[in-house]
């Protein structure tokens, strides 16, 4: 599967005309050219994880909301089996939206990390607030400089402007249900 870049063009174009910024303006930001927001806007590259990172920070919108149509209902149900799976950022870490969040002030997602000791994911930090909640294994949630571990049954809470990642040291899958606010 190719990454959709058009669509995530159209997506972050869309989303900083709504707060009436310019591709400047957003390249100032996000530490990055404004030729190469234009080339990302019109569908020419695609961005690399860190830079769709700066943007989603920029946009205080989270990363997620670049994928996902532009549809909004009043009441959404996703049944089993229809999750959506998110294009894979990270080697060993897989998201599937477990309902759309799209112009939502809420995230809500499951988190599947698979072993990977060796791995280290780079840190994130974005607008809003986390909570999760351990349904299968262990995972670490490195979060401001501080590890901490959580095993099945574990719930954490954190403010999303604190850098943080999530890893996997154990030998099995790690499973955790996500939820996440953002300004709209």
């Amino acid at each position: 599967m190719d990454f959709p870049k058009e669509e995530v063009g159209k997506r972050i174009r869309h989303l900083r005309k709504v707060q009436a910024l310019t591709a400047e303006d957003l390249a100032k930001r996000a530490g990055v050219s404004q030729s190469m927001i234009s080339q990302i806007e019109r569908g020419q590259v695609s961005p690399s994880l860190d830079t769709l990172w700066k943007i989603s920070h920029c946009l205080k919108v989270p990363v997620f909301s670049f994928f996902e149509s532009q549809d909004q209902e009043d009441v959404t149900i996703t049944r089993k089996g229809q999750q959506q799976a998110m294009k894979r950022v990270r080697p060993n870490t897989h998201y599937e939206l477990l309902a759309p969040s799209s112009g939502k002030q809420i995230s809500f997602f499951k988190v599947i990390l698979e072993p990977g000791k060796d791995i280290e994911s780079p840190l994130m930090f974005h607008s809003g607030e986390e909570c999760g909640y351990v349904i299968e294994g262990s995972m670490r949630v490195e979060i401001d400089g501080c590890s901490h571990t959580l095993h099945e049954g574990d719930s954490i809470y954190f403010d999303s402007n604190l850098p943080h990642r999530f890893l996997n040291t154990g030998d099995t899958v790690s499973v955790a249900v996500w939820a996440m606010t953002h300004p709209f």
